[in-house]
């Protein structure tokens, strides 16, 4: 069975094979009408829009029909949606500013949508709309992939639509509980959630206000409040079952009260890390760290590298695969370029540290050593500069056509970067608990994205980085890990010393997505590094750090369509959300992955529409011959990716279609059992 996962509300990807649940096979069902969130899809770029002429096409479905998309010297606006996953859509609305008239096309590709042949229809034809007015149409419900409004004002030359509605109609079958399958210990508990499975095999969170019933069938080894809350009474096996008030949709899962565990960590991961070194050598031979004293950047580099595989468990390695020292600062001084000459001199001046302040230019950084075409090509993952103080770096820096707050305004533009491009500004005076920090910054702009650009400890529905992140002074009794800059028993900035013990469920952090109710007290010594460390500054705020890194979860699964290994999100943002994507929604463990029924799984290639190479994921459950070839629309092989005998395990091709014509392709993956598994794809030029 294919599984396909909501993304927040109404947006919903395809994320691979479930696993075989154990829910109740029952004809009851419940059906609901409810508007695709189209701007959503948009930033996700699971739907994909083309406006003619060209306008930002997320004015047109932030849900407020008062914010327009204005076109001005045109009478006349075209907007074409594509839609990755299809959804079935039966209603279409409109809000204009303005009168005129529209219509509404649609088809299964976009040659079909221009031409007006094939599976090209007609939806709704052309019809007079009011100005701050709703107008809709109704159709038969029908399957989407392209859809096309065409809208023009015969008044003036100007057109602004307000927003754009498109229904869809769901059928729901049953709960899905989560985390699946729940386990608890004895005395402990875990608060369940469900989303709403249905016909289509596509997940949708529970309306918050949705009356549930929960009960168990053995209350003598969990049992389980009207709010879902399990608790393990006793060792051994049970269910728990969840249905709505009229028992018109129902769920249920295995329970297991064991003993304890810890989640299971995913594979090493490597980072590549080019190393800049503005760290000149002095007349008389000296560098410029030895001559003010500061530290050593490249003993920094080591240890600070070392660090974050002991505080991650060995899963996050950075490896330096170029080392560049420099005698240009990369700093600019008035618009004007500083040379370590010009740099010493203002900065024994103490000019540095008074307006105008130097700022770090990097662009200028990127361009001159090739670092984003070098990041496009994967040689590298990302670039730390180790300079010295008051040469205008941030601590973190993200560039990039999709790059956003980390830690610092992004860089969009300038460069011939395609991905995100992280630069880490560290500080040779500084220690590398300092170094620490600012990762730790870089990492909190990860999660903050990652989870909607909304981060509120205090929330009453809070998202698992909002409960990670509290501290006893915000919620009394209820911390847990807490911040970069407060820790759980914090009450001012950096209060990493505090020996104060406050209650503190961090340690359920290790069990990530199971979060008991277990606490313990914590203060400065739970996490005070024990040894000292020449180039930290303080033991206190080194500790700490090493203690929160160590709890950030690193673990396999999805949960609320967010990895459970949060540090993909800190080292490549847009990996880590396509993994996400392409990661079953159910299951956390290595184990429970022997039930799907199928002993293999092809996934969609990503991106899809592409130009000019796309990657293949696949999965291999038994060793033997795996062909993986590429037809085009006629049926003829074009292309052969794959023909070798393979382990277990998963793969990723990538096809390079820089010779091959627009159109559509598909993919075929033959395994050694005989399963054949075949998907479309789709070039654009």
């Amino acid at each position: 069975m294919r599984v396909l996962s909501c993304k927040r509300q109404g947006i919903c990807v395809t994320l691979g094979l479930l696993p075989l649940l154990a829910l109740e096979a029952l004809q009851a069902q419940v059906t609901v009408s409810q508007r695709i969130d189209i701007g959503t899809g948009l930033r996700d770029s699971l739907i994909l829009a083309t406006v003619v002429p060209a306008n930002d096409p997320t004015r047109a479905f932030d849900g407020n029909p008062f914010t327009e998309m204005l076109v001005q010297n045109s009478d006349t606006l075209v907007i074409t949606l594509q839609f990755l996953t299809p959804p079935r859509v039966l209603k279409s609305s409109v809000f204009f500013w303005n009168t005129g008239k529209w219509l509404l096309e649609a088809a299964d590709s976009l040659d079909h949508l221009n031409q007006r042949r094939g599976s090209y229809v007609l939806l709704h034809d052309s019809a007079n709309f009011a100005a701050f007015t709703w107008d809709s149409v109704e159709f038969s419900q029908r399957q989407i992939r392209f859809i096309r409004l065409r809208a023009r004002n015969l008044v003036e030359n100007s057109i602004a639509l307000g927003e754009w509605e498109l229904h869809q109609t769901r059928t729901f079958i049953s709960y899905v509980i989560f985390p699946y399958p729940p386990r608890v210990l004895p005395g402990t508990s875990l608060q369940l959630s469900t989303k709403m499975l249905d016909s289509d095999s596509i997940f949708e969170p529970v309306p918050y206000n949705a009356p549930l019933e929960w009960t168990t069938s053995d209350p003598a080894i969990a049992t389980v409040t009207v709010s879902g809350r399990l608790t393990g009474v006793a060792l051994g096996m049970t269910e728990v079952q969840v249905s709505n008030e009229v028992h018109t949709l129902t769920g249920r899962a295995p329970v297991t009260v064991g003993s304890d565990f810890r989640a299971t960590k995913v594979a090493p991961m490597t980072a590549k890390v080019a190393l800049v070194l503005p760290d000149p050598i002095l007349p008389g031979g000296q560098r410029l760290h030895q001559h003010y004293g500061w530290r050593d950047p490249v003993a920094l580099t080591h240890r600070l590298i070392t660090h974050f595989r002991e505080s991650s468990d060995s899963v996050v390695n950075f490896q330096i695969v170029d080392t560049i020292w420099t005698d240009s600062m990369y700093t600019r001084y008035n618009d004007t370029l500083l040379n370590v000459t010009r740099y010493m001199y203002l900065y024994d001046h103490g000019l540095l540290q008074q307006p105008p302040y130097a700022q770090f230019d990097y662009i200028e950084l990127v361009l001159h050593y090739d670092f984003d075409l070098r990041r496009n090509n994967g040689e590298i993952d990302e670039v730390w500069v180790y300079s010295p103080p008051w040469t205008g770096m941030y601590e973190s820096q993200l560039m990039g056509p999709r790059a956003f707050w980390w830690n610092s305004p992004p860089i969009t533009t300038g460069t011939r970067l395609t991905k995100l491009l992280s630069v880490m500004g560290l500080n040779y005076e500084r220690g590398v608990d300092l170094a620490f920090h600012s990762f730790g910054h870089r990492f909190e702009s990860a999660m903050v994205h990652a989870y909607g650009d909304n981060w509120n400890p205090r929330s009453t529905n809070p998202t698992p980085w909002d409960l990670f992140t509290r501290i006893d002074r915000e919620t009394p009794g209820l911390a847990h890990v807490g911040n970069i800059h407060f820790p759980p028993n914090g009450r001012s900035d950096y209060d990493y010393g505090n020996a104060t013990y406050v209650n503190s469920y961090a340690e359920n952090w290790y069990r990530y997505p199971y979060l008991f109710d277990q606490h313990r007290q914590v203060n400065v010594l739970t996490w005070r590094y024990p040894e000292p460390e020449p180039l930290a500054e303080s033991r206190d705020h080194l500790g700490y750090l090493r203690w929160w890194y160590d709890h950030a979860p690193r673990y396999i699964g999805v949960t609320d369509s967010v990895l459970n290994n949060w540090w993909h999100y800190a080292l490549d943002f847009e990996a880590a959300v396509e993994l996400a994507r392409r990661t079953p929604l159910v299951g956390v463990r290595e184990d429970f992955y022997s039930s799907i029924p199928s002993a293999f799984a092809l996934y969609q290639n990503y991106p899809n529409p592409f130009n000019p190479s796309t990657t293949i994921p696949f999965q291999v459950w038994r060793q033997g011959i795996v062909t993986l070839k590429i037809f085009d629309l006629l049926g003829r092989e074009v292309s052969t990716l794959v023909n070798d005998v393979l382990p277990p395990g998963s793969y990723e091709k990538v096809w390079d279609a820089g010779h091959f014509a627009s159109g559509v392709y598909f993919y075929r993956l033959r395994t050694a059992e005989g399963g054949i598994s075949v998907r479309k794809m789709v070039l654009i030029r």
